[in-house]
């Protein structure tokens, strides 16, 4: 017997827009983990994130008969979810962000677990570098962009700006990303350097094994 072809979510959307719960139930678990990850680095810690998304998701329910099929219900959710953030930020001030787990990062399989372990410190500097050198909007795009796999158009709506604006600005997002991962990696060979020519002027630690 064949599989039953799975339900899209503009059709749960609708389904949902018509009163179903199940079907509002059934988004939320499709979308729920990938919105806590972008809330988690607008937030300063988890449980912010988490409260933010609930907020989110809340928000997403009470606004439902505005919701267009034209556009992705991720997306929908990413609009929803910065709006809430800017408003929280104009309340309380200062943006912070918690902490990333690198193995959340890992885009590439690998055949050992010290690439695996390579691998993930390497994307885990790249996002950690992103969040130093970009501003909020720039960062939200080259994640929603090279993270979440949106298109230029769903960026586009996500973030109110054109289709354009978006292509222009995320390739002077690379760009900038890219020297600032270069001034990190000559940084970090002047360290080694200097620990290599003064091997006593750093202190022993011992390494945990990936």
């Amino acid at each position: 017997m064949a599989d039953t072809p799975a339900i899209d979510d503009q059709q749960l959307a609708r389904d949902a827009q018509g009163g179903s719960l199940d079907a509002f139930e059934e988004l939320v678990c499709r979308h729920q983990a990938r919105l806590f990850h972008f809330l988690c680095q607008k937030l300063p810690s988890r449980e912010d994130a988490e409260d933010m998304a609930q907020k989110t998701l809340i928000r997403a329910w009470q606004k439902l008969h505005l919701y267009r099929a034209e556009a992705s219900f991720a997306t929908w959710l990413y609009t929803i979810a910065r709006r809430l953030v800017i408003s929280h930020y104009r309340k309380h001030g200062k943006v912070t962000h918690c902490e990333l787990e690198a193995a959340e990062s890992v885009l590439v399989e690998t055949d050992t677990p010290a690439d695996e372990c390579r691998r993930a410190e390497e994307h885990a500097t790249l996002w950690r570098v992103a969040r130093e050198a970009l501003k909020d909007e720039a960062y939200d795009m080259l994640w929603l962009r090279y993270r979440d796999q949106l298109s230029i158009a769903e960026i586009a709506t996500a973030l109110e700006r054109t289709n354009t604006s978006v292509k222009v600005m995320l390739h002077r997002t690379r760009k900038t990303l890219a020297r600032a991962l270069e001034a990190e990696a000559a940084t970090e060979a002047a360290s080694a350097t200097t620990r290599t020519l003064n091997p006593l002027s750093t202190p022993m630690t011992i390494l945990n094994p990936c």
